[in-house]
């Protein structure tokens, strides 16, 4: 038997050879203008914004934290500033149908001005109507009319006892249309250039010169409404705090006045009132009453002609938004519904305004989940939203790629004023980055945490009063880090040190094997070793997991189980009856178990108990296996090795600890330093395996045996003894079955 041999030292962790860089410092390179990676969300990002056919909206997609944002506003940046700048909106007053305001397209820039044209108006013709109702000609007029009607009315109760006295009030609404006309007259004359003067200033806008005369029209049909008389002085004063005065006011909903370009809108709060509109409301009499100036602007009111930017997660949480933004989207048009906002029990004055058109690109950021979720059960999403923008979690780490990093942090170092960093430094982060991504053949694109790193790393350069931050600068922020967030692993691995959970890392133990699982508590990950045992005898080929059992197992862990009874099955007991019952226990876990990462080492368990071949407690073994008993990748190798070798370093390095891993994880390796020299000093091992068979020799020191030709293992090895035990099963089986007859 081939001994099996751990590997070098050098395997178990990649380094940066920074001969690549040349350069001695950031100060020497450039920094970057480009985003590194995302070739697929590049070219997606671009299809999306640029096709301009109804349900082409995008889904970026991808964990938080790899640049979704950054890269989609680099590229907005550009394009929208190539973009011609969308009208402005404003709602304005409807004399027709009150409840019913009118949407006003200006173009852009123009909606600010009207709106201070309409105050400066106002302001000027409510002076004008004093010096009208003021005037002696106004003065005389009306009291002609007054002397008029009151000869009238005389002439009239001289003949009451002859005619019906129903003629009288009729002389009172004359009266009143003489005055009205006398009004209208002369405030025509005194208003006419000041309206005049605003209907030439915005002669080729037809619906403003329309909306001019009807608050012409309206304002002298009322202009007596808005004059008060003063208590001791007797004088006439313009009413501006008048309610009815808000009839000529503009309510601005998008001003684009600054814009250049085409907007792009973030709305981080998607809910119907931030992402729609909603109309603002006072209690009048115990009643709810609003009017078209309290109709407040949404998020789609100020991205429309551009890009509008939510976040899925809480979008679809707001169901009557979700629903709303989609129904938008359809129509091409932003409808307010104010039913979204009153309670149905209370009486409302409520409003109808005109739908706005809306020509917008959305661009929806979230997980792949969501994305999945809504994919699958909201039949309208794949009509609206066809643009699927994938984000890599991780690059090629490559020469190009390398440098690119580099620039990276040059630029990160430019912007937030670090100091320079020096060619090591940059290989340490880049190191940190390919373990983030957990391969030694690529790089991370969380690239918020390889800011992170950078900024602290600068800091601790400062507490020596360095000019540059070096590597070890970068390895303290790394490991302040690690020890700010290790409380929970702390305590873990406390408990293990005093034996309150029960972890053997020396002796020889039949039906034991130490597994691996990685805890995860907030965003800090730590592995841990644990102990698995198995118990068998004779019975009718059962497998219990007791995981499973009481229900603390997923889907992933109990598809492992059925694998495990499988290979049993198929490798030792051709031509027999399967009698073997089994037990499987995680002890000392009493939360959720999920995946089958444990599958190699619970087997390894489960065929020691067989053979009654004792397992090695030095050893520590994760790997996912398949029916055919070879072994599998695992996730979090790292974690697993380095808590494993925590716990040994605790108890006491032998020189005969170590760790089994799926030999394909060898790419994923990217270790701890104290891990690889203690392994470069002999003292810990990682052994890379392929199948069962490898796995269960080292963690024996036994033969796992070949199948002879006559279809059996030779009796000496760990195979031949498990297919005798399990012979002997079988007999027990059949004679228990006989004895019953």
């Amino acid at each position: 038997m081939k001994k099996p041999q751990p590997l070098v030292y050098t395997q178990l962790r990649q380094k940066l050879d920074t001969s690549q860089l040349h350069f001695k410092t950031t100060q020497k390179i450039k920094p970057i203008n480009e985003f590194i990676g995302q070739e697929r969300a590049h070219n997606a990002l671009n299809f999306g914004i640029n096709i301009h056919k109804k349900g082409y909206n995008l889904y970026a997609m991808g964990p938080a934290g790899i640049g979704k944002h950054s890269l989609i506003n680099l590229i907005l940046k550009d394009h929208v500033a190539r973009l011609s700048t969308p009208p402005d909106w404003c709602y304005i007053y409807n004399f027709d149908v009150p409840e019913k305001p009118i949407a006003l397209q200006l173009p852009a820039g123009k909606g600010s001005q009207l709106l201070e044209d309409m105050k400066t108006l106002i302001e000027e013709v409510g002076q004008s109507i004093i010096s009208v109702f003021e005037s002696d000609e106004y003065k005389i007029g009306i009291k002609k009319i007054n002397t008029y009607f009151k000869l009238k009315r005389d002439k009239k109760r001289k003949k009451i006892k002859k005619t019906t006295g129903d003629k009288i009030p009729y002389l009172y609404k004359e009266r009143h249309d003489k005055e009205k006309e006398l009004r209208f007259k002369l405030l025509t004359v005194m208003l006419d250039p000041a309206f005049n003067k605003l209907k030439k200033k915005y002669a080729k806008y037809d619906d403003v010169v329309n909306y001019l005369k009807k608050v012409e029209t309206h304002f002298i049909d009322n202009a007596i409404d808005y004059i008060i008389e003063e208590t001791k002085s007797g004088l006439l004063d313009f009413q501006r705090d008048n309610p009815d005065l808000v009839k000529y006011q503009i309510n601005l909903m998008v001003d684009n006045s600054q814009l250049k370009g085409a907007p792009v809108i973030f709305e981080e709060t998607p809910n119907y009132s931030n992402l729609i509109s909603r109309i603002e409301y006072t209690m009048r009499e115990g009643v709810l009453v609003t009017h078209f100036n309290l109709i407040r602007t949404g998020s789609l009111h100020r991205a429309n002609g551009g890009f509008l930017i939510v976040e899925s997660r809480k979008l679809i949480k707001n169901r009557d938004a979700w629903e709303a933004l989609k129904s938008a989207i359809y129509s091409e048009k932003i409808k307010i519904d104010p039913g979204q906002q009153i309670e149905n029990s209370i009486k409302t004055i409520t409003l109808n305004p005109e739908p706005i058109p809306l020509n917008v690109k959305i661009i929806l950021i979230g997980d792949r989940s969501t994305y999945y979720f809504l994919s699958q059960h909201d039949q309208d999403f794949a009509k609206l939203f066809k643009v699927a923008v994938d984000f890599d979690e991780d690059i090629l780490r490559n020469q190009k790629n390398i440098l690119l990093y580099a620039r990276l942090i040059a630029s990160i170092a430019n912007e937030e004023n670090l100091r320079p960093f020096h060619h090591s430094a940059i290989g340490a982060i880049i190191d940190q980055s390919t373990r983030l991504a957990e391969d030694t053949e690529k790089l991370s694109t969380y690239f918020h945490e390889i800011k992170d790193l950078a900024l602290e790393a600068d800091y601790w350069a400062s507490l020596k009063n360095k000019k540059t931050i070096h590597a070890e600068d970068v390895q303290k922020a790394i490991q302040a880090q690690y020890n700010r967030m290790d409380r929970t692993m702390q305590l873990y691995y406390e408990e293990i040190s005093r034996n309150f959970i029960v972890i053997d890392t020396d002796n020889k133990v039949v039906g034991q094997v130490n597994c691996l699982s990685v805890r995860k508590v907030g965003n800090f990950s730590f592995g841990h070793p644990t102990r698995v045992t198995a118990r068998v005898r004779a019975g009718d080929g059962k497998l219990i997991d007791i995981q499973r059992e009481i229900k603390l197992a997923g889907p992933m862990h109990s598809k492992a189980g059925l694998i495990i009874s499988s290979i049993l099955a198929s490798r030792f007991n051709a031509g027999e009856l399967f009698s073997l019952s089994a037990s499987l226990s995680f002890e000392q876990i009493y939360c959720w178990t999920e995946g089958d990462s444990a599958s190699v080492g619970e087997l390894c368990a489960l065929l020691s108990a067989l053979s009654q071949v004792p397992i090695k407690q030095s050893f520590a073994i994760t790997g996912s296996i398949d029916q055919h008993g070879d072994v599998q990748a695992i996730g979090g190798v790292n974690e697993k090795i380095e808590g494993f070798f925590d716990i040994c370093q605790e108890k006491g390095l032998s020189e005969n600890q170590g760790v089994l891993i799926p030999a394909i994880n060898i790419k994923n390796l990217m270790l701890r330093d104290d891990v690889v020299t203690a392994c470069k000093q002999k003292q810990f091992s990682i052994y890379p395996i392929n199948t069962l068979d490898e796995a269960i020799e080292i963690l024996t020191g036994k033969s796992a045996g070949k199948i002879n030709k006559n279809g059996h293992y030779p009796t000496d090895s760990i195979y031949g003894k498990v297919e005798k035990r399990l012979q002997e099963f079988s007999r027990l089986r059949r004679a228990r079955k006989k004895n019953l007859k």
